[in-house]
């Protein structure tokens, strides 16, 4: 299991050039690419995409390729390449809290800004991909770690649920036998004998509305394939948050069949709600 917020950088070069990578993920519904470079990649960029998919399943991804040259071939600065890497370096300071003037940002852009629009070699595209997929390993270690730290959030909540749950199951019965006395006593008040077939019939079918048997128990499977899921490999975020759904669902049934249990059925929806603000956060 693994977070969607994630960082890498890396770096690739030879006599010529130097190729830097870096990587930044966020939550997100789907994968969203968003590449950024000081040249134009054409047609490299769908490579690019297809490297960054065998990495990556879910999340916002911001990229920028900077590639600079050792020795200056006298290129033209390509505008288009300058205004993406400045708006980058300001991005990038804002969300990290920076406070990075228009001056800075510019003359941190025109250091990575030196090729114009020209046919990549295939020597820079070799090292693109090179320092793209060390950079991408970066990411996924950085996802794996904090998606560690996620799932002991995850199973420390699902232990304060199972615990509420036992509330339920051991109260439940005292309830019912609760409910089949209050029946008894107001047929007594009424001059009904216990074994009359109406009182009979009557406490039947208060008891059976007030049966959670069934929500209890596809509850607790859904809690087990839940925290089965959180070892799991792969994309594991869509099911966890269908199971959430589920259990919602199962919750608060339970908690309509029989509202005297709402103190424990408010703290469990509470804690599901924990879970699904977590889970957002997992790929």
């Amino acid at each position: 299991m693994r977070s969607m917020t994630g960082l890498g950088r890396a770096t690739a070069e030879d006599e010529e050039r130097k190729v830097t990578v870096f990587i930044k993920t966020l939550n997100g519904k789907g994968l969203d690419v968003s590449i950024r470079s000081n040249i134009n990649l054409y047609e490299f960029e769908f490579e690019v995409r297809n490297k960054i998919r065998e990495y990556l399943q879910r999340g916002t991804v911001s990229v920028l390729v900077q590639v600079e040259a050792k020795k200056p071939k006298g290129n033209v600065v390509n505008p288009d390449a300058l205004v993406s890497t400045f708006q980058f370096f300001k991005d990038l300071a804002q969300r990290s809290g920076f406070n990075l003037s228009d001056d800075m940002a510019f003359y941190a852009s025109l250091r990575y800004v030196e090729i114009a629009e020209e046919e990549l070699e295939e020597e820079t595209k070799a090292l693109i991909i090179q320092a793209l997929t060390d950079a991408l390993k970066e990411v996924v270690k950085s996802r794996e770690e904090e998606g560690a730290k996620l799932k002991e959030d995850l199973l420390s909540r699902l232990r304060i649920i199972r615990e509420h749950l036992r509330n339920i199951l051991e109260n439940k019965d005292s309830i019912l036998e609760r409910t089949k006395k209050r029946v008894l006593e107001k047929a007594k008040e009424l001059n009904l004998p216990e074994g009359n077939p109406t009182v009979l019939n009557e406490i039947s079918l208060i008891l059976s509305k007030m049966d959670i048997e069934e929500e209890v128990t596809r509850f607790k499977v859904h809690l087990e394939r839940f925290e089965g899921l959180l070892d799991a490999q792969g994309e594991v975020g869509r099911k966890l948050e269908f199971l959430l759904q589920e259990m919602h669902r199962e919750i608060n049934t339970l908690g309509n069949k029989m509202p005297e249990l709402s103190q424990w059925v408010v703290e469990i929806k509470t804690e599901v709600d924990r879970l699904k603000q977590q889970v957002a956060n997992i790929e």
